[in-house]
C-alpha cells in the first residue's frame, strides 16, 4: 500500500491519494485541493502511509505536479502491492543502505531486491556480532565467547561492509558479504540470540 497526503500553500488541510491511481482519481484529488488553494505549484506530499515504513522519506520531495513523477510514484506503488512482509523489511533496509537521490533510485532498488539479504535477529551491532560468531563468520572458540565484545564485532563488520538495520534484522548487499553468511541465513534454521551458548 502507498498513500500520499497532499496539501497546498502550507495548509493543514489536505487530501489522501491512494496509489496506484488512475488519471481520473488524480484529477479528483486535484479538484479537492483546488478548494484549499488555487496555487497548484505549491502542491506537496506532507505524509506517506505505506507498508514500507521508511519509504516516505525517499519519495516525499517528488514533484507531484510533474506527470513523469506521478507516473513513477504509481509504478512504485504497483510494485509495492506485489511484495510480501519479508520483502517490505528487505526494501526498508535496502533504501537505508543505498544513496537515494530521486524516484529513479527508489525504483532501481525495488527492482533489484534479489541483490540484498535480510539477516534476522541482527537488528543492532551487538546482535549482528552474535550472529557473525554463531555462523562462524567471525570464528572464536566457545570457551572465549562469554568474554567477547559482540557490540564491537558487529560495529566493525557494519563499518567494513555497509548495509542497514531494519525491523529486527540487518540488510546488506549480497556481493558485500561472505558466502558462509548467505548460506547460514538461507539454508539453516534461523537461530535466535538466546540460542547461542555463552557458557
Amino acid at each position: 500500500m502507498l498513500m500520499l497526503y497532499l496539501t497546498r500553500a502550507d495548509s493543514d488541510e489536505g487530501v489522501y491519494l491512494q496509489l496506484p491511481a488512475s488519471s481520473g482519481e488524480i484529477g479528483e484529488a486535484w479538484c479537492r485541493l483546488d478548494s484549499i488553494s488555487d496555487d497548484v505549484e505549491s502542491t506537496q506530499i506532507v505524509r506517506v502511509v505505506s507498508d514500507v515504513r521508511n519509504i516516505g522519506q525517499y519519495i516525499k520531495n517528488a514533484d507531484v505536479n510533474d506527470f513523469g513523477q506521478m507516473k513513477k510514484l504509481n509504478h512504485i506503488a504497483e510494485i509495492i502491492d506485489t511484495l510480501g512482509r519479508s520483502e517490505y523489511r528487505l526494501l526498508e533496509g535496502a533504501l537505508d543502505a543505498e544513496s537515494v537521490n530521486d524516484l529513479d533510485d527508489v525504483i532501481a532498488i525495488i527492482m533489484s531486491l534479489d541483490r540484498y539479504l535480510y539477516i534476522p535477529h541482527a537488528g543492532n551491532d551487538r546482535e549482528l556480532g552474535i550472529c557473525l560468531v554463531i555462523h562462524g563468520v567471525k570464528p572464536f572458540d566457545e570457551s572465549v565467547r562469554p568474554y567477547l565484545d559482540y557490540t564491537r564485532i558487529g560495529s566493525e563488520y557494519y563499518a567494513d561492509h555497509g548495509g542497514a538495520y531494519a525491523a529486527g534484522g540487518y540488510v546488506i548487499r549480497r556481493d558485500n558479504i561472505e558466502q558462509a553468511l548467505i548460506d547460514a541465513v538461507e539454508f539453516r534454521e534461523p537461530q535466535g540470540i538466546g540460542d547461542m551458548k555463552m557458557e
